[in-house]
């Protein structure tokens, strides 16, 4: 008997993951809920594990035939030269309708930027008023928009058969759908190089419906595949995270947002402050006394901060709350360093704000690089109109999120970073 486990958010999408996997001769072996690692041992999700088996025989009998993979390029293109030039034409045409949804806007700015960010010049696009108009790459320049099936690129003896008719339909509804899709993230701010990034991977997974729901599904399994959502496994052993940025991107708050929803989930807490707290923060912080499980305290030098996290192994977290350090105040960043090498045991979290433009974002990536930056946290949702921003600078640093906060209450307003909720922001959703 073959035997495999399956796991899914509710029940009845396990059940159609044993279907298709095993057909209707599977049998369902044991079925039971359980809930995942989350960052810092919170935000857990529960989720459905099924272990199915069917006989060896049944498999090879009913085993459902695996999707044939579209026609690779190069069978394509022999197909177009051949006898579908015509066909060729009019994909090509199509492809200049679509990138009139682009010109539309304010051009002249160009970009010359790979996602990986590497040999590059930073965007020059504003966040929060429009993405601007590139020129070169296209949108679309690393689409493969290939046949809808493999039938489509067989040669016929007609100049124009019906199955050519049907090839050209089918591609150049694809491609009109992809196009709609593109246009919809460049109007949420995602940069263009990006979207043809992410348009590449989204292709393949469109199936021959079409529907648009497999449009946000196709986007959340890019992000899967093109950024780390890697979830911490909760061993029990001590985290330490110090929250660095810019002056203004809401670090004291964010501390204390974690502080609270920790606290809430039976860790035991300490918020140690590595800067002198204004009046506003000293409050916030104050706010979060009324645990006994969150203890708060101050270490302003590295030799403070190294024996403060000493006498703290006790506590499940501990948060380090820096000051705003400007990336151009180069004593600040130097003590800053110093700090955050007080213990091999701090993970260095860089706080993003939402409302920032794209070339900021790039420029204080890469400033705040010299602390080997663990993960991104991005803050002020809720004063943001857009979210393109935050996908471009997760593929093009390469670096995981961990945290998204909205708002100044200290309780709620803040949850772990997925892709589904990535792709959700990335949509226009809030």
């Amino acid at each position: 008997m073959l035997i495999k486990k399956f796991q899914a958010e509710s029940m009845p999408e396990a059940l159609k993951m044993v279907k298709a996997e095993f057909g209707l001769d599977a049998m369902i072996l044991n079925s039971r809920e359980e809930r995942r690692k989350g960052l810092l041992g919170l935000f857990r999700k529960p989720y459905v594990e099924v272990t199915a088996g069917i006989g060896r025989q049944a498999a090879e009998r009913g085993t459902p035939e695996a999707p044939v993979a579209e026609t690779p390029a190069t069978t394509r293109d022999e197909f177009r030269n051949a006898m579908l030039e015509p066909l060729a034409r009019e994909i090509r045409q199509l492809k200049e309708k679509v990138d009139v949804l682009f010109d539309k806007e304010p051009s002249g700015i160009k970009r010359a930027r790979s996602v990986t960010g590497e040999g590059s010049q930073v965007p020059a696009e504003t966040h929060g008023t429009g993405p601007a108009v590139i020129d070169e790459p296209e949108v679309f320049a690393k689409v493969d928009w290939g046949s809808a099936d493999p039938g489509d690129a067989m040669p016929a003896p007609d100049p124009d058969p019906p199955m050519v008719k049907g090839a050209r339909k089918r591609t150049g509804a694809k491609q009109a759908m992809l196009g709609a899709f593109a246009a919809e993230l460049r109007e949420n701010g995602v940069d263009t190089e990006v979207a043809g990034t992410l348009l590449e991977r989204i292709a393949s997974r469109i199936g021959r419906k079409r529907q648009q729901s497999d449009m946000g599904k196709g986007l959340e399994e890019a992000l899967e595949s093109l950024v780390d959502f890697t979830e911490e496994t909760g061993n029990g052993e001590q985290r330490v995270i110090a929250l660095v940025g810019p002056t203004g991107v809401g670090k004291t708050t964010t501390i204390a947002k974690i502080a609270v929803a920790a606290a809430k989930h039976g860790k035991k807490v300490a918020i140690l402050s590595a800067d002198k707290l204004k009046p506003g923060d000293s409050e916030l912080l104050k706010s979060c006394t009324g645990s006994a499980d969150i203890l708060i305290d101050s270490a302003m030098t590295p030799q403070k901060l190294g024996k403060a996290l000493r006498n703290l192994r006790g506590r499940d977290i501990v948060l380090i709350d820096t000051g705003g350090i400007s990336p151009n105040d180069r004593e600040g960043m130097e003590h800053l360093e110093k700090l955050l090498t007080a213990s091999p045991l701090i993970e260095k979290h860089l706080c993003l704000s939402s409302t920032t433009r794209d070339r900021e974002l790039a420029e204080t990536v890469r400033r705040f690089g010299r602390y080997a930056i663990d993960r991104l946290v991005f803050t002020r949702l809720d004063e943001s109109e857009t979210f393109g921003s935050i996908i471009n600078v997760l593929l093009r640093s390469n670096l995981p999120p961990s945290f998204l906060t909205d708002g100044q209450k200290v309780s709620g307003n803040i949850e772990i970073a997925t892709a589904g909720r990535l792709a959700e922001l990335a949509m226009g959703g809030r």
